[in-house]
């Protein structure tokens, strides 16, 4: 018991000063989102008459090698992820810099919030939305704070939840990924008079950064959103 305190009110020292925002009304900037276009690939058939170039030769070759390169970046980004969200319905986020990587659906446009690193959001349904918040922390590791249990109950309480909403925690777990990052993910619901929001965050530390992943959706659209909300949760993960 006297151990849980101590880690609670570690928690809570850590957490107070940084509440995460729910952005619930229309942004005021947008920033367009940059879209690949699909490139086409032609096949020519042979002529008759050998008559090819080594310059032509050296075009192809070139082709096909963009090609494969393009292929093999877009599976590393997406190698945790299931094949049908990362080939279909998602953008991809990868910020070298910071050294982290997660997907989101399609059409959700990318906004400015004071705080934020990242925040990605529909601009019909003001509570579906992802937000990525980094923190410097002297903490090494999620164990040198509490376990997902703890950790989860601390900021579902104290930083997830909008001011005056009452949240309550669902699940929480724990995984590793192949590289020995260990990540907390849980899900709860926060509600307000106003609304309710079902939502879904990742954390992890890595580098003297505590990351904090949270993506959501009103109640009412939950069913119809979790599947896709949990591939967005889930595909989170940090390279450093």
């Amino acid at each position: 018991k006297t151990t849980h305190h101590r880690r609670t009110q570690t928690s809570s020292r850590m957490f107070a000063s940084s509440r995460a925002q729910v952005v619930v009304s229309p942004p005021k900037k947008v920033q367009s989102i940059k879209r690949t276009r699909k490139s086409s690939i032609k096949c020519s058939s042979a002529s008759s008459s050998s008559t090819t170039t080594s310059e032509e030769d050296n075009t192809d070759f070139s082709r096909r090698q963009a090609v494969l390169s393009t292929a093999a970046g877009a599976f590393a980004l997406t190698q945790n992820v299931n094949p049908s969200y990362a080939l279909s319905g998602f953008n991809v986020v990868k910020e070298t810099r910071d050294g982290y990587q997660f997907i989101y659906p399609v059409g959700w446009q990318e906004i400015s919030v004071d705080g934020q690193a990242k925040v990605f959001k529909d601009i019909i349904e003001p509570l579906e939305s992802i937000s990525l918040n980094i923190y410097p922390t002297e903490r090494e590791s999620l164990k040198d704070i509490g376990t997902a249990q703890e950790v989860a109950e601390t900021l579902v309480k104290q930083a997830l939840s909008a001011p005056g909403a009452l949240g309550k925690l669902l699940s929480a777990k724990e995984r590793t990924d192949k590289d020995g990052h260990l990540y907390y993910s849980f899900e709860f619901v926060s509600k307000t008079k106003s609304y309710e929001r079902h939502a879904l965050t990742t954390v992890t530390i890595t580098q003297g950064k505590f990351f904090t992943l949270t993506t959501g959706s009103s109640e009412r659209r939950w069913d119809k959103m979790k599947e896709r909300l949990n591939a967005a949760n889930d595909s989170f993960q940090v390279y450093y």
